[in-house]
């Protein structure tokens, strides 16, 4: 029950998005305010100027004058006050809290006034009708916490009744105390309403914004699925799905085109090394020949529609361009070891998608042939098998050295010196969301980790081994370059980077082993 009052009358902690609920009810709150601040001073213009139209005009008696000025200085405040919040509203980043304080020092003035116009009108013996008006009006346009309106209402409840008695009526009736009565259930009915408007506003408020994020959370997570329910989950390329939709843009004319090409492209060996490696490595050529595709085309035009086949739609790009770009993709392909039986259909006229695409599969499909039956061919299949065995050779001893090192390796890595990548071996999982981080970049990574995860004063042991250069000329002697680090969870680790020239044609490859302990034999 207390709990509930507390938060009725605003005295628990602020909301934890309070800054934000307020920030979006700011708006209506100045559009508000502009009319409320624009009658004020419109009415009491009028009242000056009936004033001023009486007879003798407006500094015949005391009263008049007292009225008069009260006039002019609610007029003049409440022409700042709107001065003053225009001024904010005009920056580009509004001090929104700021904005409400001066409001509410305007309504406290308000209140006073309030007070003071309804103490003169006891002067002539008029009743509560300026005070109850004032009172009906800050609870209304109030947007101070219950409890602070709450506390205004009081000071004038006790101002009014305090300064009452030096107020009498001329005519020498005592109304203090049906005054002081009306005064305080006026009072107390204001406050009621203040609070609960303000509640009403707060909470409205906050489940608009509620509302909003979660329509902006379905939208992101509708746009999620979307984009994995048209896009190919081993490669991140488009899928056959979205190649479809591709087709049917195409047929419905929706597409600007002046010129059209489709590239067929086939993946050679993928049958051979799944066969031989597993579908892991298979999936790794696959992952390959994409990222290749995508360093030399658009997204939008890239399609992978079955196991090893891919597609490119081009639209307003010239022959000897896509030409340029299909050598670049089968250089970069020969230099990860692999090959590509590539067919293009390139046409500036009878745009006919559909003949395109099977034109280009044609053309593939008679690379493909030639690249079984030649004698290049011939080659270049034994070339892929050398790979494959090399691979597998690999593999092997990579496997014996993990059922070695099993028990006491934390990390263990191929990293080339030249082109700072690395070949994993053993990579834990945390440090694969560095390499990814750091752009697949070893060095990167490792300072990532260093920083992350290693007590500060290791960090120039690891800033020196990132220095390739300098590396390379310990690794040319007879000491192997290594340390021993703590982690900042407590536990010791050793490096140890050796050269390693098991598998040749990598002339700057390098074994970097995190141990636990230290592995004597390793040298050897």
């Amino acid at each position: 029950m207390g709990g509930r009052i507390k938060k009725f009358l605003g005295i628990t902690r602020d909301i934890p998005d309070f800054d934000q609920v307020i920030q979006a009810l700011h708006s209506d709150v100045a559009r508000r305010n502009i009319y409320f601040h624009l009658f004020i001073i419109a009415f009491e213009c009028i009242m000056a100027v009936s004033i001023s139209m009486r007879p003798g005009g407006p500094f015949a008696k005391p009263r008049r004058v007292a009225y008069f000025f009260l006039y002019l200085t609610l007029i003049l405040a409440t022409a700042g006050v709107m001065w003053a919040e225009a001024r904010i509203d005009s920056r580009k980043e509004k001090d929104v809290r700021l904005y409400f304080r001066i409001e509410a020092a305007y309504l406290v003035f308000f209140s006073f006034w309030g007070v003071a116009v309804t103490l003169n009108d006891q002067l002539g013996g008029n009743g509560l009708t300026v005070y109850n008006y004032v009172i009906l009006i800050l609870a209304i346009m109030s947007m101070m916490k219950p409890w602070q309106a709450g506390l205004l209402f009081l000071a004038d409840f006790l101002l009014f009744n305090g300064l009452l008695p030096y107020f009498p009526d001329p005519a020498g009736l005592d109304n203090s105390f049906n005054n002081m009565m009306n005064s305080l259930f006026s009072s107390l009915a204001a406050a009621a309403i203040a609070a609960s408007l303000y509640n009403s506003k707060i909470q409205e408020k906050r489940n608009e914004i509620i509302i909003k994020q979660q329509l902006r959370q379905i939208e992101s997570a509708n746009r999620m699925l979307s984009r994995e329910a048209l896009s190919d989950a081993l490669t991140s390329l488009q899928n056959r799905t979205s190649f479809k939709k591709a087709l049917h843009a195409f047929e419905s004319g929706n597409t600007d085109c002046r010129t059209l090409a489709c590239i067929y492209i086939d993946a050679n060996g993928l049958h051979e090394i799944n066969n031989h490696l597993g579908h892991q490595a298979g999936d790794g050529m696959l992952k390959t020949v994409a990222d290749i595709l995508l360093k030399n085309f658009d997204f939008e035009e890239i399609f992978r529609i079955g196991g090893d086949e891919f597609i490119i739609l081009s639209r307003n790009v010239g022959r000897q361009e896509l030409m340029q770009k299909i050598k670049q993709v089968c250089g970069q392909t020969e230099e990860a070891g692999f090959s590509l039986s590539i067919g293009l259909e390139w046409r500036d006229t009878d745009l006919d998608i559909g003949q395109v695409i099977q034109r280009a599969e044609a053309a593939m499909q008679e690379y493909k042939k030639g690249y079984y039956s030649s004698k290049g061919g011939e080659r270049q299949k034994r070339a892929l098998n050398k790979h494959m065995e090399q691979i597998i050779s690999e593999k092997k001893d990579a496997d014996r050295f993990l059922s070695i090192l099993a028990p006491v390796f934390t990390g263990v890595y191929f990293v080339n010196l030249e082109t700072d990548t690395l070949r994993q071996l053993f990579t834990p999982s945390y440090f694969q969301e560095m390499l990814e981080k750091s752009g697949n970049r070893f060095s990167k990574a490792l300072m990532l980790y260093a920083k992350e995860m290693v007590e500060p004063q290791y960090l120039p042991l690891f800033e020196r081994c990132c220095d390739y250069a300098c590396l390379e000329e310990q690794l040319e002697g007879d000491e192997i370059p290594g340390f021993i680090y703590r982690k900042k969870d407590g536990s010791q680790l050793r490096l140890r980077i050796l050269n390693f020239y098991h598998y040749g044609g990598v002339s700057k490859e390098t074994l970097w082993i995190f141990s636990d302990i230290e592995v004597n034999y390793i040298e050897s």
